[in-house]
């Protein structure tokens, strides 16, 4: 197939907006990505409702950009209205369940379990099997005070492999003695997640000083 010169043109001139608009979505998501890192949360949000940001991502991509800018800025109303928004909007089968999950443990966090429960019941129909079950384990600990899977944590902790893992289990045992209403244990676990928490700072800390993979 033969093309024209105005063709030609008309294909290059596509292309250069498409690369364009790349790197400006590009420069945009990493100027919004540093606006968090320094806790500028406000002029993040600022940053998303300007005409240009409008233009250069999708209704969805935009308002989820602002669920975590309330997220990072601990606006617990903020991160709420944009809950609402999110869950009413069309989007991918994706998109739908990491916003389903992401505030259904919201939800969990700040105890409210009437929202919460709808989203476990869409979590256990459509999610894979590790993070139903561990929405489950949430509600069951959470929700109706369960008590039960104690023996079984206390074990896995002993078998833990990082302090991610151990900070987990500590805080979800903790949780149960505290059901249990075992001030005792619950002192103890508290202070293994304390522990655990630690071990993550320090290691964070190495990482950003470009020593986290070196060995002695």
């Amino acid at each position: 197939m033969d093309f024209n010169p105005i063709t030609i043109a008309l294909i290059a001139a596509a292309a250069a907006y498409f690369i364009v608009e790349q790197v400006m979505r590009s420069t945009r998501l990493n100027k919004f990505a540093l606006l968090l890192r320094d806790g500028r949360c406000d002029e993040a949000l600022e940053l998303l409702d300007k005409p240009s940001s409008k233009w250069l991502y999708p209704p969805f991509n935009r308002e989820y950009m602002k669920l975590n800018a309330y997220l990072v800025k601990d606006d617990v109303e903020g991160a709420s209205r944009q809950f609402d928004v999110l869950l009413t909007m069309r989007s991918s089968k994706n998109q739908r369940s990491e916003v389903v999950v992401k505030a259904y443990r919201f939800y969990m966090e700040h105890e409210r379990y009437k929202d919460a429960k709808p989203l476990l019941e869409e979590i256990e129909k459509t999610a894979e099997k590790p993070v139903a079950e561990e929405s489950r384990l949430m509600w069951e600990i959470f929700a109706e005070n369960d008590t039960s899977h104690i023996p079984e944590m206390e074990k896995h902790y002993e078998e833990a492999k990082g302090p991610q893992q151990r900070m987990r289990l500590a805080l979800l045992i903790a949780t149960q003695y505290e059901n249990a209403h075992n001030k005792t244990k619950v002192t103890e676990w508290r202070s293994k997640a304390n522990d655990a928490a630690g071990e993550l700072q320090d290691m964070a800390r190495r990482a950003a000083s470009g020593k986290g993979g070196e060995k002695k």
